[in-house]
């Protein structure tokens, strides 16, 4: 696990604390992204219990959990834009300050 994804790991367990949903939801969903990037795929192996299969992992470096946040800013802006186009702004405004729980990653350390 690199620096940056213990550090995200840490701020989310933090935030669960603080009973801060909004950051909550936004580092979950950084997390399964993560994950799913640590994933590899088409290979799994099964230790003989019924129903019981795990995923390989491959190791990211902090270069990769950064492209993997600048892809979910980048999903995060697109909704944005989509909800201020549609008159959503409460919801846009929810987003923006989830999107700058993102930013904070790539602007720190």
């Amino acid at each position: 696990m690199t620096s940056l994804h213990a550090r995200i790991r840490d701020d989310l367990a933090e935030a669960m604390r603080a009973r801060d949903m909004a950051k909550v939801k936004v580092l979950r969903t950084t997390m399964s992204a993560i994950q799913n990037a640590e994933a590899v795929e088409g290979v799994a192996s099964v230790e003989g219990v019924v129903g019981y299969s795990d995923v390989q992992r491959r190791s990211l470096s902090d270069d990769d959990v950064i492209e993997i946040i600048i892809r979910e800013i980048e999903e995060f802006e697109g909704s944005v834009a989509e909800y201020r186009q549609i008159g959503q702004t409460e919801r846009a405004e929810g987003l923006q300050r989830e999107l700058e729980v993102l930013r904070s990653y790539l602007t720190s350390d």
